[in-house]
């Protein structure tokens, strides 16, 4: 009989399949219905056994051949557990059966070859068993059949071969980096409770074991694979609980860690803080858990509590009695143990409560797959880290050539991240000093980040002990950089007593540049989980100072071409604006005749500001110089000294206030000071001829607004001498710029010792007409002032003094008579106002009171407060010097009355030609 092939077959079976008189087969074809029975087509199909071999090989899919040879018995427990290595962890398909997944891992290698290889774990699979060359499948009629020891040892053997089938194809890893890149959750069988698997347990053993090792087989979590395999460990030896440990940290430093505590495991324990994400860790070789771990043998107990290595105080605590137990390593597939497995207390109903050989062979088996599950699962955390710190070391790069305008941006992003990744409680970068040597390292600048629960900060956490000598935090960081070398510490027993704060670990390296020159020394201290740095934190931490070597060094020289940029506008400015006087200007003060100080009044504190004529303060000037002594002390030449007044007074410019007429009423109140109120005693002529030059340059160079607008507006001025005292510095700058002039330089004269101290006296005076230096100092003039325990043989005290006469000198027509206080007022406001109109058009930002024209009413009010706290309390500290001050403070008491008046009223600038009198020069 044979089978037309125009026909269409349809097999129909009932619902006993395996009564073949039951089934029939309806064909259906052109010339008619022929029924057939399955008996029928048996015998055709037995009669023909080619083409059915034919048909089979045509048609046969890998998961019927793998149920054929479970169906048929003709897999081993040794073969089972051998190719169930070589299956993928990527591997899940919907459209199968528990069963026929686990079957899924085996493949005939002779069918094999006639499928395509569509999938990396089918070949992975396929190539094995051809390698196998089929000689491995023998009968075994339960997952519980004994081994003999040859095939324990041939097992262990084909371990070892198939290591490298367990290594990830570069295909499976660009597939794990998506995965990971993805954050897709691998999926996993859904777990039964205890009670289904028990009951699965002692119904279809062969099904049980089956179900659990499919069970792990997806599961990629270790704290999720260590929950599944304890509870499938306890129930496949019928024990009343487990606990798994594996093996963390080098060799040198290793640990076993618990992911999840159940019950009592026998050994002293490190209980964990609710943040340690509930892990418990035993120290290496203590207890049965290390015993087992270190010796790699079995330990089945009777009676746990008479073994030395046992300790029951997790007992006491849980109120539970560990009787009978059984320990047992779990290995990968080089042979070495990478955890450890314990369960407890066998049913009494069973075996008498003992756990017996054929337990421990079922236990043994089961930890073959464990160790399958927990290799696959450390590698894919090893991959994900690993991909995380590329990731991050990318973002640092990245943070690289973000920012570069800001060495502390740089460095705070850098350590930011470093600390984040490598997890510890602190970090802190130190910069050395430029010029400095081996013999004695410096540190010019320290970065400090803790990282408080609010985040991070660059600055000294309080519970923290800083960077000082006294922690031996600093000890460390001079030593690598003299050294280079790298410290891991744990423990270090310098810094066991600092702050009450206990250091546990401590990782420090040199930072270089691109000549491979130490520029600093970056340190970490305490990983957050309590363990010790270890090399892979020191490879990174290594790549984090290298990027953060480049990054100091890129920020510095990005600085260093904006002050060059900066440096070069600001000259070019100075040179199209400025130069040096003229000879024929000069001329005319060579043979004329300057009047006497009495005749100008150049003694008084009360001289009128604007009394005098441009030439005349000249001339008054060269008077001061004279009348003090200066000229002949000194050996100034004449012309030197006309040429060096002229030059200045063509460098100021031409702007309401800060001009050549405030320079010189400044220069006047020194003047005075020193001849009415007896200061010409205290200080030396040096001293004296430093400070007066200083009061005549003290402004060079001004722009007509202040230092928080230089910054503001991000000037050149800003660029180039910071934050910090702006304009200050570009007035010294300038001074400078001119003595160096030829023909200018009244100081050249001068030995080279009184050269040097009176260019720090000339700055030192300029830089302190700034009055955040004038809040800094005067609270310590004050006190010793007041207290008369001065002593001005001391040069911090007599720098101080010359500090608070600058900010007297240059606050001094708050003290004048009231019109010159009212014309003085004017001035100032008109320069303020034209500050508070460029913020606003310029800047778009809303200008203080006394800068704002809107607000101008609010003046005499801050002028009022301006010398009630600012100016009378320093004139009143100078009266307990000398009492010729009082002049002062009288004149500064009556024009506060006046202001105060007039802050009743209703003010207006057109109506009382007043305003803001003298209001801070910041």
């Amino acid at each position: 009989m044979s089978l037309m092939p125009s026909w269409r077959v349809e097999v129909a079976s009932d619902e006993d399949q395996e009564a073949d008189e039951a089934s029939s087969l309806r064909t259906t074809g052109t010339e008619g219905n022929i029924h057939l029975t399955f008996s029928d087509v048996k015998e055709w199909l037995d009669a023909h056994e080619e083409k059915t071999a034919d048909y089979f090989l045509m048609k046969a899919d890998i998961s019927l051949i793998n149920r054929w040879l479970v169906l048929h018995g003709f897999l081993s427990i040794k073969d089972y557990v051998s190719s169930r290595r070589n299956s993928a962890v990527f591997n899940n398909s919907d459209d199968s059966s528990p069963i026929e997944k686990c079957c899924g891992y085996f493949s005939d290698g002779a069918d094999a070859t006639v499928h395509q290889k569509t999938n990396s774990k089918k070949h992975l699979r396929q190539t094995y068993a051809r390698s196998r060359k089929m000689n491995v499948f023998r009968t075994c009629d339960t997952l519980g059949q004994t081994h003999d020891s040859s095939s324990t040892q041939s097992r262990r053997n084909s371990l070892k071969d198939m290591r490298r089938f367990l290594s990830l194809p570069s295909r499976s890893i660009n597939i794990l980096n998506l995965l990971i890149e993805s954050k897709v959750r691998i999926p996993r069988v859904p777990s039964k409770c205890r009670d289904s698997k028990r009951e699965l347990r002692f119904s279809n053993e062969r099904q049980f074991f089956l179900e659990i090792v499919q069970e792990i087989a997806h599961d990629l979590d270790a704290k999720s694979l260590t929950q599944k395999i304890i509870v499938n460990l306890s129930v496949l030896v019928d024990a009343d609980g487990a606990s798994l440990f594996l093996i963390e940290g080098p060799k040198t430093r290793r640990m076993l860690v618990s992911k999840i505590f159940d019950v009592h495991f026998g050994t002293s324990v490190i209980i964990p803080s609710p943040t340690d994400d509930s892990e418990i860790r035993v120290p290496w070789g203590t207890g049965i858990i290390g015993s087992v771990a270190e010796t790699g043998e079995t330990v089945n107990l009777r009676n746990a509590s008479e073994h030395p290595h046992y300790n029951d105080e997790v007992d006491k605590i849980c109120g539970y009695h560990t009787e009978t137990l059984l320990c047992m390593p779990i290995r990968n597939a080089d042979d070495e143990i990478i955890a450890v497995a314990q369960v407890i207390n066998k049913n009494p109903e069973n075996d008498g409560g003992i756990f017996t050989a054929e337990d421990e062979k079922l236990a043994k088996t089961y930890l073959e797959f464990c160790g399958i599950a927990l290799t696959n699962a450390n590698l894919f955390e090893m991959s994900r880290r690993e991909y995380e710190r590329n990731k991050s070391l990318l973002e640092v790069v990245h943070d690289l050539f973000e920012e570069q305008t800001s060495l502390d941006k740089v460095i705070l992003k850098i350590m930011q991240r470093a600390q984040r990744l490598l997890k510890c409680e602190r970090a802190a970068l130190l910069l050395l000093q430029e010029g400095g040597n081996t013999e004695s390292v410096k540190f010019s600048r320290t970065f400090d980040l803790a990282s408080p629960a609010g985040g991070h900060t660059l600055s000294n956490n309080r519970g923290w002990p800083e960077l000082n000598t006294s922690s031996g935090l600093l000890q460390f960081a001079e030593r690598v950089a003299c050294t280079g070398e790298v410290l891991n510490l744990t423990d270090p027993p310098e810094t066991q007593q600092v702050a009450g704060r206990h250091i546990r670990s401590l990782l420090c390296m040199s930072i270089r540049n691109r000549d491979y020159k130490i520029i600093g020394v970056a340190i970490i201290i305490n990983r957050t989980d309590g363990l010790s740095f270890d090399e892979n934190d020191e490879q990174l931490f290594e790549a984090f100072t290298l990027f953060c070597g480049l990054g100091i060094n890129n920020t510095l020289m990005y600085s260093e071409l904006e002050k060059a940029m900066a440096r070069q506008k600001v000259a070019i400015e100075v040179i199209s604006y400025h130069g040096t006087s003229p000879k024929k200007d000069v001329k005319k003060f060579l043979d004329a005749r300057i009047p006497t100080a009495v005749e100008w009044h150049l003694e008084s504190l009360q001289f009128d500001d604007f009394s005098l004529s441009s030439d005349e303060m000249i001339f008054a000037s060269i008077r001061m110089f004279k009348d003090l002594g200066l000229i002949s002390k000194f050996r100034i030449e004449y012309q030197i000294l006309c040429q060096f007044l002229c030059t200045l007074r063509k460098n100021y410019r031409s702007i309401p206030y800060h001009n050549w007429r405030h320079a010189f009423n400044v220069a006047q109140v020194m003047f005075a000071i020193l001849t009415h109120c007896g200061l010409k005693s205290i200080l030396t002529d040096l001293e004296i001829f430093g400070m007066l030059t200083g009061c005549l340059c003290h402004d060079l160079d001004h722009r007509g607004t202040n230092n928080a607008f230089q910054e503001k507006s991000g000037s050149a001025l800003a660029l180039l001498y910071g934050s910090k005292a702006t304009m200050e510095q570009h007035h010294f700058n300038h001074a400078v710029m001119i003595l160096s002039s030829e023909g200018h330089n009244i100081f050249s004269l001068l030995s080279a010792d009184d050269y040097s101290r009176v260019m720090k006296i000339l700055k030192h005076a300029i830089l302190a007409t700034d009055l955040s230096t004038y809040f800094q100092l005067r609270g310590k003039f004050f006190s010793f002032v007041n207290n008369e325990v001065y002593n001005w043989d001391f040069e911090d005290q007599r720098e101080i003094l010359r500090s608070m006469l600058m900010t007297a000198c240059d606050l001094a027509a708050s003290t004048k008579p009231w019109h010159v206080q009212r014309k003085v007022a004017e001035l100032v406001t008109n320069e303020f106002f034209e500050q508070g109109d460029k913020e606003k058009k310029q800047l778009k930002i809303q200008p203080p009171a006394l800068m704002d024209r809107e607000k101008k009413h609010e003046l005499p009010q801050l002028q009022y407060d301006w010398i009630d706290s600012i100016c009378l309390p320093l004139y009143k500290s100078l009266v307990k010097i000398n009492p010729r001050f009082m002049e002062m403070v009288e004149g500064a008491e009556l024009n506060r009355e006046r202001w105060a008046a007039l802050s009743t009223q209703s003010f207006s600038v057109e109506e009382s030609e007043v305003s803001n009198g003298n209001a801070p020069k910041v």
